[in-house]
């Protein structure tokens, strides 16, 4: 799906004065609502030939929905493309016809404006977001002294709730439940006869406003405190497994789980003194529905040299966006420097958090690292997903390069985790791009039944 404005810009050549014109009338730099309706969603083939192998499971269903992707952008990449991509240094800038930067505005304002109009507003600290149909809000334990925010409902059948699975939702970086695309999904699951939970993760929302000593660690301590939810729903007895789906950072937080959930004792990736502040290993499997990660941000470390530069809206609006996130926050959190700097602004959280060493940020970027950077070593991470994970990307992604996701799967063999790149949807603007693709993908999934055979 393309609104008008978009549509109607194609490839001409236009200012960007004009291009900032016309969506900011449009609305399409303005979050916006894209519920699943009568007939969005399309159920695919069965899939029990595929147990355990997500990338098998991924090929027949993207068969069957592609039809559903704007017609002259059907040519998805999918695992195998990917990876042959990856390992023959392979153009994918090329395979899609991209050209130019893709976070600039005269490059790519289609999927700059399906960025904005799937982008979270907020924050909801002071103030409640609007309540959600059938949802209740609940607190999550996660450690003796710490409880999560978050909004839960349950499936009903003839009546009564349900025993189902139940999917937890999770943000991109700062995002709590005020995000209205969160809202959406949360409640096309709800209907598809899903538990749903949507977290807000420590120092976000109202879980930020109960306890706002406690600093966000950007991933280091969440990604155990998304096991411990899994854990926590898994003692629900109306609840049958857990899933998880994450956008941006939410979806690095995704990938993370799935990793720690199946790493090794004693992963390289978990040195020093950070050793001793996690658990190396949990006894049972968590989100084993599956695990589906939207927008990943595979270069972590590359994007915080990015932002070390200012950037301008009309040439770099979604780096931009973040570094007035990271001012806001800074302001906020009354941290000791104003400081555009999210490198900076994470150096300040983690210093005040429970993780306040020496060496805990450089111990924390390894933890967060996906793909190596100048040398250092990833850990190899994916490769411990012992349950079945989907990453979603789009070729245009303005923020995040779509190219690394080759890179990803240029050497990765394990069949539970697949990969998709597709034409368009920005950064997580997936709805507004193909927004019957994206449901249908996303019901699909959680209804595939695809289990471990590692």
């Amino acid at each position: 799906m393309r609104c008008s404005i978009c549509r109607d810009f194609g490839s001409k050549p236009v200012s960007v004065g004009a291009i900032l014109l016309f969506l900011s009338i449009s609305g399409c730099f303005s979050e916006r609502s894209f519920p699943l309706r009568p007939g969005d969603f399309v159920q695919t083939s069965s899939l029990d030939d595929f147990p355990g192998n997500t990338r098998e499971w991924l090929k027949q269903t993207h068969k069957d929905l592609k039809w559903l992707l704007p017609r002259e952008q059907r040519e998805a990449l999918l695992t195998e493309d990917l990876a042959e991509l990856g390992r023959n240094h392979g153009s994918l800038r090329e395979h899609f016809k991209l050209t130019g930067r893709m976070g600039s505005l005269r490059s790519n304002s289609i999927g700059i404006s399906h960025t904005a109009q799937a982008a979270g507003g907020g924050p909801y600290i002071e103030e409640v977001p609007d309540s959600w149909p059938g949802f209740v809000d609940v607190r999550i334990p996660v450690s003796e002294d710490l409880y999560l925010s978050g909004r839960i409902a349950y499936a009903q059948e003839n009546g009564k709730v349900a025993k189902a699975d139940c999917i937890v939702l999770v943000p991109g970086i700062f995002g709590d439940n005020g995000v209205i695309r969160t809202r959406d999904i949360a409640l096309a699951l709800l209907r598809s006869g899903k538990h749903v939970l949507a977290v807000e993760l420590r120092g976000h929302g109202q879980t930020e406003a109960e306890y706002p000593g406690v600093f966000y660690t950007f991933g280091i301590l969440e990604t155990v405190d998304l096991l411990r939810v899994s854990e926590w729903l898994g003692q629900q007895p109306e609840v049958k497994q857990t899933g998880l789906i994450g956008f941006c950072w939410g979806g690095n937080l995704g990938v993370l789980a799935g990793w720690y959930d199946g790493m090794e004792a004693n992963h390289p990736s978990i040195t020093g003194d950070l050793r001793k502040k996690l658990p190396e290993l949990f006894a049972s499997r968590h989100y084993q529905a599956g695990i589906l990660c939207f927008s990943v941000v595979w270069k972590f470390e590359e994007m915080l040299e990015d932002l070390e530069i200012p950037r301008k809206q009309i040439h770099d609006p979604t780096l931009h966006a973040i570094q007035q996130l990271a001012i806001k926050r800074c302001k906020r959190k009354h941290h000791p420097e104003i400081t555009r700097s999210l490198k900076k602004l994470i150096e300040f959280e983690i210093s005040r958090s429970e993780l306040h060493y020496d060496k805990a940020v450089e111990d924390g970027l390894k933890f967060l690292r996906l793909m190596p950077f100048r040398g250092k070593p990833a850990g190899n991470k994916l490769a411990s997903v012992r349950v079945p994970l989907l990453v979603v990307h789009g070729a245009n992604d303005p923020l995040c390069p779509s190219p690394h996701v080759a890179e990803v799967f240029a050497d990765l063999e394990n069949p539970l985790v697949a990969g998709i790149v597709l034409p368009g949807g920005g950064h997580v603007g997936f709805a507004p791009y193909a927004r019957s693709y994206f449901f249908s993908l996303m019901l699909n999934f959680f209804d595939a039944g695809i289990t471990n055979s590692r």
